[in-house]
């Protein structure tokens, strides 16, 4: 996630300094400066909100810090609940297969298994061709090393309450990742205004199909 964030922000900082082309250097260091450390140029140029935005900065990395610990915490927590309850092997699994542990009583050909609803499906793409029908089962089902078997319904949900709270922090996180790009931009154009350029700046967060997503515009 912070390397997402750290590609995303070097890309909004070069997508400026192009626009702006640093005509006045003294003018553009300060808006770099205060780009890349919110708040700085302004406490060196004697302006005392610039505090606030460091401590804002402050508080916003400590909390994304937080959220992506304690989601790690979180998915930790159901993978070993998990091979206690449901029986699997100790391993690396994507996020597919955490997902179907939630969704399947096992991973079976008996009634409520992953499997047997690959064989459904097998039969249904395939009615009158039981070679296709076995090639697909064959390359979707899953081998016994994989295999799960959850010792109740109750286990199941439990583990599905914990998928779901790790995948709030998630979103916690990325919201909060956001209101990072926001705090620097507004620094930025903080920046920008007070040395000189009169703007009208805009900055919209909001969230999109379980992404953050970040609007900025302005006119000067």
């Amino acid at each position: 996630m912070l390397n997402k964030f750290k590609v995303t922000f070097f890309l909004i900082l070069l997508l400026l300094l192009l626009t702006f082309s640093l005509s006045a250097e003294s003018r553009g260091v300060k808006v770099l400066k205060s780009l890349v450390v919110p708040g700085l140029s302004q406490i060196q140029d004697g302006h005392n909100y610039g505090y606030a935005m460091l401590s804002a900065e402050a508080g916003i990395i400590s909390t994304l810090f937080y959220f992506n610990e304690e989601e790690k915490l979180k998915a930790q927590k159901y993978y070993e609940y998990a091979i206690k309850f449901a029986h699997i092997e100790p391993g690396k699994y994507d996020d597919q297969y955490y997902r179907n542990l939630s969704r399947y009583n096992s991973s079976g050909f008996e009634a409520g298994g992953y499997n047997a609803k690959i064989r459904e499906e097998a039969m249904q793409l395939y009615p009158n061709d039981p070679v296709q029908q076995q090639a697909y089962i064959d390359e979707h089902c899953y081998p016994e090393e994989y295999g799960w078997n959850w010792d109740s319904l109750e286990h199941r949900r439990h583990y599905s309450q914990l998928r779901i709270q790790a995948r709030d922090l998630q979103d916690y996180g990325k919201l909060t990742m956001g209101v990072l790009i926001v705090n620097h931009l507004i620094s930025g154009i903080d920046a920008l205004r007070y040395t000189g350029k009169e703007i009208n700046p805009q900055v919209y967060l909001d969230i999109k199909d379980n992404q953050p997503l970040l609007m900025f515009s302005f006119k000067w």
